[in-house]
This record gives structure tokens, C-alpha cells and sequence, in this order.
């Protein structure tokens, strides 16, 4: 997750007696979106691509994974958008820059992976939805993601404002709790079971951040 200005560069300009310059919206919408990309291009080549997935079918492993590509290809798109010298509305020397003052007041234009709050932590939802889950089912010490995944669907509402709980997937929850430092893993369960899975340590570790 990535926030600025971070402690280390107010306690920065407190020393050097000089100010932090404002942030200018477009500069993060930037930043996000290449954060989001680099996110996803770990879950489509890493060990939790849904690909690797072994407790969805076939045909699960198809749909998640083409599904996440096509999100990957939203998000390459937008950020090649955002780069571009026609999208920008900064004052800095860009060549199609107006000099019309700074815009950096100006509210984000919603995208599908950027966070708009400017910080890449979400809002309060998935995690504390998730620990809920683990409640109702007496807090086991893992869960696998597609048990998981399937008691989220049920829920009413929207995760972190970017999906329905009814339309999660296991890529999608992923994603979600990648801001949170929270992954699944390998996990052989109670019955047996070898799934990929999510500790509760893990994300009470989270919620404690």
C-alpha cells in the first residue's frame, strides 16, 4: 500500500523547514493504477493465479482467470490513458498543459482500480465481512477460499465499493485483501482438505493494523 506523505517525509520537512507540496489527483490516480496493474500481474503469473487454483473445476479456473485478464486489460488501458499528455490537466510542462492553475482540488474520476480516497488502503468492509464469516462458522484457524467465497456471495451490498458479494470470485477477493497484506496459502484443512486458504491470525493481524 502506498500513501504519501508518509511520517518519515512530514518529520522530513519539519527538519529541512520547508513545506510538502500539494498532491495533485491525476499524479495519483497514476500511481494507483500501476499499483493495481503490478497487483494483478502477481495474481495472474503467481502461485495464487486462479489458474493454479486446484479447488475450482476446470471450468471455474477458466472463468476466474479469463475474467481477471480482461480486468487486467481495463486497467493497462487506464493507466495508458492516464500517461498520456492528452489526459493531463497538470501545471507542470506537459505538452498539452493550458497553465490554468492547479487542479489538484479536483475530485478523482472514479475509475475500476483506483482508489479515489487517495490512499490505497479501502474503506472499512471486506476484512471486517470476512472476520465475520469466521465468526458465524466459530473462527476455525483457516478457511478455503472457495468455502469463504461462497458465504461472502451471500451477503447484500457492495465489497470496498467495487464489486457485489454476490459477484466475487476468488481473484476478486484476492485482490481486495492484497491492500490488507493478507494472502491465502496451501493450506491442509481439518477434513483433509488441501486448499488454498486464508489463516485467521492473518487477517486479526490486519484488523490490529
Amino acid at each position: 500500500m502506498t500513501t504519501f506523505p508518509t511520517d518519515f517525509d512530514r518529520a522530513a520537512a519539519v527538519l529541512l523547514e520547508t513545506e510538502l507540496p500539494p498532491e495533485l489527483s491525476r499524479h495519483r490516480a497514476i500511481l494507483n493504477t500501476h499499483l493495481d496493474v503490478q497487483q494483478m500481474d502477481e495474481l495472474i503469473f503467481g502461485p495464487d493465479s486462479p489458474a493454479l487454483d486446484n479447488s475450482l473445476t476446470v471450468d471455474q479456473q477458466i472463468k476466474e482467470f479469463t475474467d481477471l485478464l480482461a480486468q487486467r486489460l481495463t486497467a493497462g488501458r487506464e493507466l495508458a490513458r492516464l500517461l498520456s499528455a492528452d489526459a493531463c490537466t497538470c501545471t507542470c510542462t506537459c505538452p498539452t498543459n493550458t497553465g490554468t492553475g492547479d487542479r489538484s482540488d479536483e475530485p478523482l474520476q472514479e475509475t475500476e482500480f483506483a482508489f479515489v480516497s487517495g490512499s490505497r488502503v479501502p474503506p472499512p468492509g471486506v476484512l471486517h465481512a470476512v472476520l465475520g464469516i469466521f465468526a458465524d462458522l466459530g473462527d476455525p484457524d483457516a478457511l478455503a477460499s472457495a468455502d469463504l467465497v461462497a458465504a461472502l456471495r451471500t451477503l447484500p451490498g457492495t465489497a470496498e465499493g467495487r464489486w457485489r458479494y454476490a459477484d466475487l470470485t476468488h481473484a476478486r477477493l484476492a485482490q481486495l485483501l492484497a491492500p490488507y497484506e493478507v494472502q491465502s496459502r496451501d493450506i491442509t484443512l481439518p477434513d483433509g482438505r488441501r486448499r488454498k486458504s486464508y489463516r485467521l491470525s492473518a487477517l486479526l493481524a490486519a484488523a490490529d493494523r
